[in-house]
């Protein structure tokens, strides 16, 4: 099939420039460093065809396809179908828009993968899209760079919250300390248990270390050393003594220089001393190991050209005990992966007496994998040279397996952040960023690395953003309570505004105990738009409603008024009754109307609230309107009607009116006979309309009250007593309806009293 337009001429890039310009654009065109490419666009029937035709020397370094390669292929034929049908598709879209798009994506290539951010921008031509302009950035080495960091940085993270560290702050005027929730659980305690009195943290230690602490504490407070440093036992919630160590330091002092206030933290260390008082108690390596059920130890004899392996050892590689071990057979227990770092440090031991601590991974006589410390320590002849070894080995592999998972959970987990689509986030004190999710990022122009580290002022383009944000912060900060903002705007670095539902609460940085905020906003831009278009047309119906309905009375006020006039004159009985049915009829129609404005009022409304209206003025109001209204309607009133109040809106009067006019209308009787009785309760009045009417069949009840639904060989349009039902229930009511005695129907409608 023919091409709709050409393709352009080999000559060179063709922009539209004179032969200098050409010159300069061509020189630049070649000597870039990003990869530039130049796509012709060809309009079929089927749809765009793309082919490539020229190529810079960079875009041919940077992905091993030279020109000859490149030229007049289509993305299918030079990337395959799958990265080609991708390659094209964003062609497409840049050919559609007729704008610059940007995108990143990552290709297979002769070079190898790399990932691209890539910038199309359309040449326009007599009103169509001939080519494409293609600059595309190599950030193969940055994204790894940043995924590298990234894992770092989740690590650290994690180390410092399963460090659990508790941390104290003591207020030395007043002798208040605060305490974290890991210093008291360190303890068995809760938060709650804990008195912040230094008396009360006094009471709590070992009265044996007491004398020490205190030495030690005020050799800091006076200034003889850098850090209060102890370590001693605190006594947890069963009784127990368990051992800390107490670090602390001085962080101000008024302006004589005295202390005012100081921090720290405690470390759970009691293992480490259980296992330090452990090794007091032993002489030998041996004993050594009895500490834990887990740890080996081994020896070497470099002389002797031998190695002993403990029992514990043996255990750990599944190596019966009464088996002998080589020396060079013992490294090959060790994963292949791990092998050089053994023999490495072995190496290093023998030669250089440099001792290693090591986590590496060993292959058990029965093929099973298993994580392992392998400690070593030279041992030295009088001469000093090597002469063997002693160490450590201890079975380490569920530990391993939890810490791996703690690092995929932390992976997965910012990954999950990322994907929301609302804006996450945490400020310090500072308004520095400590998290920002990707869409929090990208409302700056930014990934959420340049953002992380950064303050507010720093990155929020506009300056009276940035100070109402912090005024919020620091709000949630020093109150400790959280705050719902409902609406407050942003303005994005691509110049737009955006509206934004915020929700802000106190929050604890866990590897320092300081404030921070935690953020989370919902971008209700669009919702605020919706919301305001539905208003418009709410308005728009309304007066649209009120207008038709003023024209339609005002038309069927002439067909009545015109046709009293012509009863009178009409010839005979047959005529002038025809003339009643059309009054009649005018008459219906304009209730009609009126209950078409009750309905669109119902349906119109957002919500709004109940209030006290009167009973009595309500009822009694449309009572003498039917009474004046319906000829043939004969209204009576049982006792009194009550003056209460109950909880409904200006539309109760409708709910009276429909029910004593549906009482007119489908009465088959000359003079409708209409009864209306009221009863009370101690939270709620009922009144009862009866009337002689035809009756409403058992199986037929339920369904009057549904829309669209007619009485017997009713003419009406059956949403009168769905509009009685809709508000009834709108004013936590009921509505329902009985047989009268001895003939018609009794609708009786019950509603909450009002306080």
């Amino acid at each position: 099939m023919e091409n709709r337009k050409g393709p352009p001429s080999e000559s060179g890039p063709d922009l539209a420039v004179g032969n200098e310009d050409r010159s300069v654009y061509e020189t630049v065109f070649c000597e870039m460093e990003d990869a530039v490419f130049l796509i012709d666009v060809e309009d079929r029937d089927e749809g765009y065809a793309f082919r490539f035709r020229r190529t810079n020397a960079s875009h041919q370094r940077l992905t091993g396809i030279s020109l000859e390669e490149i030229r007049g292929k289509t993305p299918r034929e030079l990337l395959g179908d799958e990265q080609g049908a991708s390659v094209a598709e964003n062609y497409r879209r840049c050919v559609e828009a007729r704008e610059t798009i940007e995108y990143e994506e990552a290709l297979a290539l002769p070079e190898g993968p790399k990932e691209w951010q890539t910038r199309l921008s359309p040449v326009v031509e007599d009103g169509s899209v001939t080519r494409v302009v293609g600059v595309a950035r190599d950030v193969t080495e940055q994204k790894e760079r940043e995924r590298t960091v990234q894992r770092i940085k989740d690590r650290l993270e994690l180390a410092v919250e399963g460090a659990q560290i508790g941390v104290w702050d003591w207020d030395m005027t007043t002798d208040e300390v605060e305490f974290n929730d890991q210093w008291a659980a360190m303890l068995g305690h809760s938060l709650d248990d804990i008195e912040p009195r230094l008396d009360a943290w006094e009471r709590r230690v070992h009265p044996d270390d007491l004398a020490a602490v205190e030495d030690a504490l005020s050799a800091h407070v006076a200034g003889e050393t850098e850090y209060y440093d102890a370590e001693h036992r605190m006594r947890t919630a069963s009784g127990e003594w368990k051992w800390v160590r107490d670090i602390g330091k001085v962080v101000e002092r008024d302006g004589d220089g005295e202390p005012v206030r100081a921090v720290g933290i405690h470390l759970d260390v009691h293992e480490q001393k259980r296992r330090e008082a452990e090794l007091e108690r032993t002489r030998t390596l041996i004993e050594r190991t009895q500490e834990s059920a887990s740890i080996g130890w081994w020896e070497v004899d470099l002389i002797g050209e031998s190695l002993t392996w403990s029992d514990e050892v043996y255990r750990i590689h599944e190596v019966p005990t009464d088996e002998t071990v080589e020396l060079e057979d013992g490294i090959e227990f060790y994963h292949p992966d791990d092998r050089d770092a053994i023999e490495r440090a072995f190496e290093r031991l023998t030669e250089e007496g440099e001792s290693y601590d090591l986590e590496l991974r060993i292959v058990t006589a029965t093929g099973r994998t298993r994580w392992v410390r392998a400690i070593g320590d030279p041992q030295f002849d009088d001469a000093g040279e090597v002469v063997g070894a002693l160490g450590l080995f201890q079975d380490i592999t569920e530990r391993k397996r939890y810490e791996m998972a703690l690092e995929s959970t932390r992976e997965d987990l910012r990954t999950v952040i990322d994907l929301v689509p609302d804006l996450v986030f945490v400020k310090d004190r500072e308004g520095e960023y400590l998290l920002a999710n990707e869409a929090t990022a990208a409302a700056y122009g930014l990934s959420p690395e340049e953002v992380e580290g950064k303050t507010e002022g720093e990155i929020i383009p506009d300056a009276d953003d940035s100070d109402a944000f912090r005024q919020d912060d620091l709000e949630v900060i020093e109150s400790g309570e959280p705050k719902n903002v409902g609406e407050e705007t942003l303005t994005t670095a691509a110049g737009e505004t955006r509206i934004l539902q915020t929700t802000k609460i106190p929050y604890q940085i866990a590897e320092t105990g300081e404030d921070a905020v935690l953020g989370y906003a919902r971008d209700v831009t669009d919702l605020k738009r919706y919301e305001q278009t539905l208003e418009e047309q709410r308005d728009n119906l309304k007066l649209l409603n009120q207008v038709v309905r003023h024209d339609i009375r005002n038309q069927l006020m002439v067909v009545e008024s015109y046709t009293e006039l012509l009863e009178d004159s009409l010839p005979d009985d047959r005529s002038r009754t025809y003339a009643r049915t059309v009054i009649g009829a005018a008459r219906q129609a304009a209730e009609i109307t009126e209950t078409a404005k009750d309905v669109t009022d119902v349906l119109l409304q957002a919500g709004g609230d109940r209030t006290p209206m009167r009973l009595r003025t309500e009822l009694t109001g449309q009572i003498q309107q039917v009474r004046s209204d319906e000829d043939r309607a004969a209204v009576t009133v049982d006792g009194s009607i009550p003056d209460v109040t109950v909880l409904a809106d200006d539309l109760l009067e409708a709910v009276f009116r429909n029910l004593l006019t549906n009482a007119v209308v489908h009465n088959d009787k000359q003079v409708a006979e209409i009864t209306v009785s009221t009863s009370l309760s101690d939270d709620a009045v009922c009144v009862s309309i009866a009337d002689n009417g035809p009756g409403i069949p058992d199986d037929h009840k339920e369904q009057i009250f549904q829309e669209g639904e007619k009485g017997l060989e009713s003419g009406g349009t059956g949403i009168g007593l769905y509009l009685v039902k809709t508000l009834v229930d709108k004013y936590d009511g009921d509505v329902w309806v009985t047989d009268n005695d001895p003939t018609g129907s009794v609708f009786t409608v019950e509603l909450p009293l009002a306080d």
